[in-house]
């Protein structure tokens, strides 16, 4: 894991209560979406996406995602004070998991088209909408 409890303040939802809904669902959604384009990425949580870039912990910036997948690195990163219920979690790893069965040389003509036009945010705004079917 990369982050120590210690360094993470928490509105509603413990790191460990976090990761047994990740242990419990992602194998499904894995099963469920199909396979991924490179091996299944490996889903780790991070205080913001500024701390784990930097490598500096409790650096902090003006946006934040709830989460992301990297192609580069073939990981997940779920970010803890986004992540406060299970329904965020769900909804995060259905989504991020979608990014990772796609073509990653298709995101630079797929992001020219905007956010809301990207087939690829489009396929994973989509499978948001099944989370109920992992609780």
């Amino acid at each position: 894991m990369a982050i120590k409890l210690i360094d993470i303040l928490l509105e509603g939802i413990d790191l460990s209560t976090m990761e047994g809904i990740v242990d419990r669902v992602y194998p499904q959604i894995v099963n469920n979406l199909g396979k991924a384009f490179k091996a299944t990425p490996k889903v780790e949580f991070h205080k913001n996406i500024y701390s784990r870039l930097s490598g500096i912990p409790g650096m902090e910036g003006e946006a934040n995602p709830h989460a992301e997948y990297d192609s580069r690195s073939n990981k997940i990163y779920l970010y803890i004070p986004k992540m406060t219920d299970e329904e965020e979690i769900i909804k995060a790893l259905l989504h991020e998991y979608t990014h990772a069965t796609q073509d990653p040389k298709q995101n630079d003509e797929y992001r020219a088209k905007g956010y809301e036009n990207n087939p690829n945010e489009i396929a994973a705004r989509k499978a948001e909408l099944d989370w109920k079917d992992y609780i």
